[in-house]
């Protein structure tokens, strides 16, 4: 779930109910001050170039054309350019919108302008023309970020509220109020489908576009899982630091950055390459990663008889461990096989980090579902894992995938997982 979309969604919303609710609070036919000035203006100064555009546009955004024509060719602008799950997102959005409109018209029940110069239906808050305009508006920006498509997004809306009031068949609040309910439908639909529809573009006919370096849409390159290569060692280095302060960036805590990808990242990688995966930004950059072991008492005696004497040089044992990176140096030369008390019942153990605009896609999930689904191909009891209590939000997220917390020392916090229980 994206919980961006799914906030400023559902702020729209409530800006739209509270807008609806003060406007027919003194009576559904008692417009505002702001609305009868704009009426007034409107019916005074509207030329007649402009009712001509106003009148286009009331056909456009109105009746067959707006609840089928137009939302069916955008789905089959997609589905040409095989994007089927953004096609399902769109009408998904517009059928939202259309429901949300009538919704609204029926609680609220305002009166229309009594000088309309087309006929409409029941209901004048809010505008269903101006929420039709603003969905589209969120579901093309939505697919397709870019700057050109946000300036003509606004404009669209801006021309379609516009016309509206031209032909005095709105009040300027009903207006607002539908580009307020246009962008709700579209961005409680996004929070819900676009995690969904983005994996789309990662499997099948998408990704072998992108893959073919296809130009059918102008969409940014969508970040996939794949296996770790070798390549892939320095990011492992990189991501790793620059999440390892609780989550947050680690850079110069300790004199040396990659101590940290040294103990918790690489050493995975080497011994274990077939239990690690990346998130790939879609140029064959990594940008968050997965690396594992299913035998924790044997990869930490391999850690201590062959992976850490690589390093003493680098890292002299410490005569006392004060300081919080002589502290981390001690813990590497004290590791080996039966220090973990779960590691009998929960074997295998993980790491996963990924960098904050990697965060809230639902790729951590993907990663651990990916790994939980090779370890039980492998026939490994469970899983367990170490965290620092200070990460709030990655304990949020073990609980959210249904891991369970398991005993562990004073200072620390351990998840486990058994499989084919």
């Amino acid at each position: 779930m994206r919980r961006d979309y799914l906030w400023w969604g559902i702020g729209t919303l409530l800006a739209a109910i509270v807008l609806g609710a003060a406007l027919t609070v003194p009576g559904p036919d008692v417009p505002s001050t702001v609305d009868l000035w704009w009426h007034d203006l409107m019916a005074q100064t509207r030329p007649d170039l402009l009712v001509a555009f106003a009148q286009v546009m009331n056909r456009v955004g109105g009746g067959w054309i707006a609840v089928f024509a137009v939302p069916l060719a955008i789905a089959l602008l997609l589905l040409l350019a095989r994007r089927w799950r953004a096609a399902v997102f769109a009408l998904a959005a517009f059928a939202a919108s259309a429901l949300l409109v009538q919704a609204l018209k029926q609680i609220f029940g305002r009166a229309r302008p009594e000088d309309m110069l087309v006929a409409s239906d029941f209901g004048s808050f809010p505008s269903g023309h101006t929420a039709n305009a603003a969905t589209i508006a969120v579901v093309v920006c939505v697919l397709f970020p870019r700057v050109w498509t946000v300036i003509l997004g606004v404009l669209w809306v801006f021309g379609m509220a516009l016309s509206r009031t031209v032909l005095s068949v709105h009040w300027i609040t009903d207006t607002v109020g539908g580009a307020l309910v246009g962008a709700t439908a579209g961005l409680l639909v996004a929070a819900f489908l676009l995690p969904w529809v983005r994996r789309g573009s990662v499997n099948g006919l998408e990704s072998t576009a992108v893959a073919e370096g296809a130009a059918l849409t102008e969409e940014p390159p969508v970040p996939q899982i794949r296996p770790y290569r070798p390549e892939d060692r320095d990011a492992l280095f990189d991501i790793c630091v620059k999440t390892a302060d609780a989550g947050r960036d680690a850079t110069g805590v300790f004199s040396d950055d990659e101590l940290w990808g040294l103990l918790f990242a690489v050493p995975y990688a080497e011994r274990h390459p077939d239990l690690c995966w990346v998130v790939d930004a879609g140029d064959g950059h990594a940008i968050g990663y997965l690396v594992a072991t299913d035998d924790t008492d044997a990869f930490e005696r391999w850690f201590r008889d062959e992976w850490w004497p690589q390093f003493t040089e680098r890292f002299p044992r410490p005569a006392q461990a004060t300081t919080r990176e002589e502290r981390m140096v001690e813990y590497a030369y004290g590791r080996g096989p039966g220090r973990e008390s779960n590691a009998m019942d929960y074997p295998a153990h993980l790491h996963i980090d990924l960098l904050p605009e990697t965060q809230g896609h639902g790729l951590g999930r993907q990663l651990i579902e990916t790994l939980f689904a090779e370890l039980t191909r492998r026939g490994v009891r469970g899983l367990h894992l170490g965290m620092d209590p200070a990460n709030t939000g990655a304990a949020a997220f073990y609980d959210r995938i249904g891991m369970q917390r398991l005993p562990s020392a004073d200072g620390a916090m351990v998840y486990g997982v058994r499989f084919g229980d």
